[in-house]
């Protein structure tokens, strides 16, 4: 991993680091992809979130709910979008307020039996949309264009 990843953006690098050896602990990492900037893009269980040097995605969330692949991982790199700009600032400004949102969003899903439509709309999320490539057609609906995201480039 490159130095900026242990210095910049230390805090979040190693708070991946803890939760990827405990995923892999319980057996819940089911692949690991490098990327050219030295983040590891680890595909688990459930969860979807960046953690500096570490992108954590899931085919599901938690409740066993499809998530698309193609967009929870350029969302998701859309995060380290951030991380790169704020460093040290990333867990307070970013984490804080998108954790919110997420405790939010499962409680709608767990109250309304459906995902909240609006998770999308606000930052920081719409600004690791639009990081990560994703973008709204006529109807609202997010999608990547057909080349994907342009973060999505694992080596």
């Amino acid at each position: 991993m490159s130095l900026r990843l242990w210095t910049w953006e230390l805090p979040q690098t190693l708070i991946g680091r803890a939760l990827k050896a405990v995923r892999q602990e319980r057996g819940k990492v089911l692949a690991v992809e490098r990327m050219a900037d030295g983040r590891e893009l680890v595909e688990t269980e459930g969860i979807a979130v960046s953690l500096g040097g570490y992108v954590f995605w899931s085919r599901t969330d938690r409740f066993g709910h499809p998530f698309e692949v193609d967009l929870i991982r350029a969302h998701e790199l859309g995060h380290t979008v951030q991380s790169r700009r704020l460093g040290w600032l990333y867990l307070p400004v970013v984490g804080v307020v998108s954790s919110t949102r997420a405790l939010y969003a499962q409680g709608w899903q767990h109250r309304h039996g459906r995902p909240w439509p609006r998770y999308y709309d606000a930052w920081p999320e719409s600004a690791a949309d639009a990081y990560g490539g994703i973008i709204r057609d006529e109807s609202g609906q997010r999608r990547l264009p057909p080349a994907g995201s342009p973060l999505d480039q694992p080596l």
